[in-house]
């Protein structure tokens, strides 16, 4: 074998050992594709899957950034809001104020009027009446008679616009206005309302066998207003009578100290479609007449009790009270 033809012979096998070499790394590279593929396509699906997530992630990043941006707003506007409404209040307290005595003196200046005759509402003429003392419900006369306490319904309209008593007086719109505007919405075990005095749950228990849980929230005012909002819960199957809750109130009041002449109107009524009873109470106690209007709600085994006290030193008690109980609502039992 010539030179040549050697150097030809071990090229051709050395190509054909890097052939067959090359040839099976080849061959295992295939085989490594093929044990990859799976988890290639694993690898896909979750890059999708993350790409699908960050896309999500950023559309609700988008969104909250967007209500982070309302609420602001809407914070920034109800700072503003109670700033401005803070100023009203104060405003207007001043305005009432200046309202309420310059009736007081109205007022004061007539307790001394002597009046030839008046026509009372209810048929009755009082003569040479003198004016002995005005208040929100009622006015003391000396009369030929001798005398008494008349309640503002049943005077004339020109003494209540000259005293500026009753329903339309103005000193009562802006007191129940004041009211209204101090007002807050209270929730309370199930029922809600809305009163200008904050109500506080106080310790309350009655001892009756049928009565398996009780609850008591209660409000005083300064001008002798008082909000009670009693909730019993009886035994399953106690036969319960609004009615008699109702006589029970004014059994319990007409035997306060110096209480004379109780009388009380009760009506049929709903609250949040349940059964009710709205029940006026008045009377006279110790110089002033003392009244009550109250809510009495059945609820299945519950029985709510909304009251609202005052007498007649209680600025538009009357009215406030009507907007007190009108706001009541019962939540169902669940």
């Amino acid at each position: 074998m010539t030179f040549v033809k050697l150097i030809l012979f071990l090229a051709a096998v050395g190509g054909a050992f890097y052939g067959a070499d090359c040839w099976h790394k080849i061959d295992r590279a295939k085989t490594e594709l093929q044990e990859l593929r799976p988890e290639l396509s694993q690898t896909q699906e979750s890059l999708a899957y993350s790409k699908d997530a960050w896309v999500k992630y950023e559309a609700l990043k988008i969104k909250a950034d967007q209500a982070a941006a309302t609420t602001a707003a809407l914070k920034q506007q109800q700072e503003s809001g109670e700033k401005n409404l803070k100023s009203a209040l104060t405003e207007f307290t001043v305005l009432a104020a200046s309202m309420n005595d310059a009736a007081t003196k109205v007022r004061t200046s007539g307790a001394s009027l002597t009046i030839p005759e008046i026509k009372l509402t209810d048929g009755r003429i009082l003569k040479d009446a003198k004016v002995r003392k005005i208040e929100e419900t009622q006015v003391s006369f000396m009369h030929s008679a001798g005398m008494g306490n008349v309640p503002v319904a049943q005077l004339p309209p020109s003494l209540l616009e000259q005293f500026d008593l009753g329903a339309s007086s103005l000193t009562s719109a802006i007191d129940v206005t004041a009211a209204g505007l101090m007002a807050k919405t209270q929730q309370l075990d199930g029922l809600s309302l809305t009163c200008p005095i904050p109500l506080v749950e106080k310790p309350e228990k009655v001892e009756l066998a049928a009565v398996i849980a009780s609850k008591s929230f209660r409000g005083k005012a300064a001008d002798e207003m008082e909000v009670i909002v009693n909730k019993i819960r009886y035994a399953k199957g106690t036969t319960i009578s609004l009615d008699g809750a109702a006589s029970g109130i004014l059994k319990a009041v007409s035997a306060l100290d110096g209480i004379t002449n109780p009388q009380q109107q009760v009506k049929d009524t709903k609250v949040s479609s349940f059964p009710a009873k709205r029940a006026s109470f008045s009377a006279s106690r110790l110089g002033s007449e003392l009244l009550s209007e109250s809510l009495f709600i059945l609820n299945g085994e519950e029985m709510w009790m909304v009251q609202v006290l005052f007498t007649s030193k209680s600025k538009a008690g009357r009215a406030i009270a009507d907007n007190i109980l009108s706001s009541v609502k019962i939540a169902p039992t669940p």
